[in-house]
């Protein structure tokens, strides 16, 4: 992560990952997870994973914490609990990763991902590559989340840009109406063909006149 300094000309891309980027199955997680007998979807959320995944989302659990705790509740192995996080993350949005690994030749883009350190290794790894973003903003790494302005203000502040240079795409409404507030020029994604029309459009005026 960090910054650099910008011209006041220049725009700086965010981008949420899952559901932007990265294909959720939460289908496939589910039967995984369940695989075990001890946890169904369908049950009151278990006190103790709802507690395990937040402080591992927020880095103050280490994965192999998070593992020992939440293989006793599902009633699976350490391995089994792996491939099932896994499995939440099936494939790659390709019209948008193609769209902006083109946007990076003249833009810079980042990311802000509220994830957890299995997933994001493996999108890194296995769905994106290491280079696919300028900077990552994570939730597990920086101990803040979306939708509090809090995280938003940091990654402004360590990219160096005001609020109007920054575009930000998002799938979750509550992650917009916090980057609205706080003057982003933000785009609610529900596909990929009316996201890039929204960014053309945008590109196409002058960073003055930027402000949704």
């Amino acid at each position: 992560m960090g910054g650099q300094i910008r011209q006041r000309n220049q725009l700086l891309f965010v981008f949420d990952v899952g559901g932007v980027f990265i294909e959720l199955n939460a289908e496939n997680r589910r039967l995984a997870l369940e695989a075990g007998g001890r946890w169904s979807a369908s049950a009151t959320p278990h006190a103790d994973l709802l507690d395990a995944n937040m402080q591992f989302r927020l880095g103050r659990i280490s994965e192999d914490d998070y593992l020992d705790r939440v293989q006793h509740i599902y009633g699976l192995t350490i391995e089994q609990v792996l491939a099932a996080e896994t499995a939440l993350l099936s494939g790659v949005l390709e019209e948008m990763t193609s769209y902006v690994r083109q946007l990076r030749v003249a833009h810079r883009v980042v990311c802000l991902s509220n994830t957890q350190a299995i997933h994001w290794r493996h999108i890194i790894e296995e769905l994106l590559g290491p280079e696919f973003f300028d900077a990552c903003y994570l939730s597990h790494e920086m101990g803040m989340e979306k939708p509090a302005e809090d995280i938003y203000l940091a990654v402004q502040e360590r990219e160096n840009v005001s609020a109007r240079q920054i575009i930000f795409v998002d799938d979750t409404l509550d992650n917009i109406h916090t980057s609205r507030r706080l003057g982003w020029n933000s785009i609610h994604h529900t596909s990929a063909a009316e996201t890039i029309s929204h960014i053309e459009e945008l590109l196409r005026q002058p960073t003055a006149a930027l402000q949704l």
